[in-house]
């Protein structure tokens, strides 16, 4: 009642065992009749007891009593445990059918759910990937237009800091706006910093070193612009090597770059 499904297939399997059944019928040979009546004919007799198969004959037909009973009841009983044999065997094989059939339904259900929760993860994947992809476009195409705008906007100054002794070759690009204070970055020749480290930029103005944040270094950041802090006024820019996220007030020591800005 639970699983209609499994009830249909019940019935069909009945069925086909009937089928099965009348398929495979033997009819009993025609001389049958004739023998088991002869048989009963001479029943209790030594001609009677010599018809009968080895297993069913008696060593004295004519004293035994119950010789009359044993005939027919053998030759009945003769039949029924092949039937039921058969029947069995039958049966058997066909309850391994069922289970096997519902036994693969449940696994081919299972694996069908499984493939189906695999495919709509790689779709959310893929949908992923293709919406990062998108986002990467839009960032590097509104990074290409800042630099555009800063390269044709006259109000940018572009102040080259280069590098000298142990820093020789580092170049990095300032851009500052002073009438929008806006202020941008682009570490073109800079290594990574050491490790727990990080750049610092700052602007000086009136002989002090003001927070213009922090900006990364390496060969992925070449090409790209980094935003800074606003700055209202600078006479110039300084960078140290500060630790790892950033520092309020700048180590002298470990200014290693600086340049300032032609009026």
């Amino acid at each position: 009642m639970q699983y209609p499904q499994v009830k249909a297939a019940v019935q069909s399997l009945q069925l086909d065992k009937e089928k099965f059944v009348q398929l495979y019928a033997c009819p009993p040979p025609a001389e049958i009749k004739d023998r088991l009546l002869d048989i009963l004919r001479r029943e209790g007799t030594q001609e009677g007891n010599a018809l009968l198969p080895q297993e069913l004959r008696v060593p004295d037909p004519v004293s035994n009593k119950r010789i009359r009973e044993t005939p027919v009841k053998q030759l009945n009983g003769q039949k029924k445990p092949s039937t039921d044999r058969i029947w069995k065997y039958v049966a058997a094989a066909f309850i391994i059918l069922l289970l096997g059939s519902v036994f693969m339904n449940f696994f081919l259900a299972s694996r069908s759910t499984d493939y189906k929760s695999r495919y709509k993860s790689l779709i959310a994947a893929r949908e992923k990937l293709e919406a990062d992809k998108e986002a990467q476009s839009l960032t590097s195409a509104g990074e290409e237009q800042k630099e555009a705008d800063m390269l044709k906007d006259p109000a940018f100054k572009q102040i080259r800091i280069e590098g000298a002794g142990e820093q020789l070759g580092h170049v990095v690009t300032v851009c500052w706006n002073p009438i929008s204070h806006a202020l941008f970055l682009m570490a073109q020749v800079m290594p990574v910093p050491p490790a727990g480290k990080t750049y610092q930029l700052w602007a000086i103005h009136n002989k002090k070193l003001l927070d213009a944040g922090v900006f990364e270094g390496g060969a992925q950041m070449t090409l790209k612009i980094q935003e800074m802090k606003p700055m209202e006024d600078a006479e110039g820019f300084a960078i140290t090597l500060e630790n790892k996220g950033g520092s309020n007030s700048p180590t002298m020591n470990q200014v290693i770059m600086a340049a300032s800005i032609s009026r």
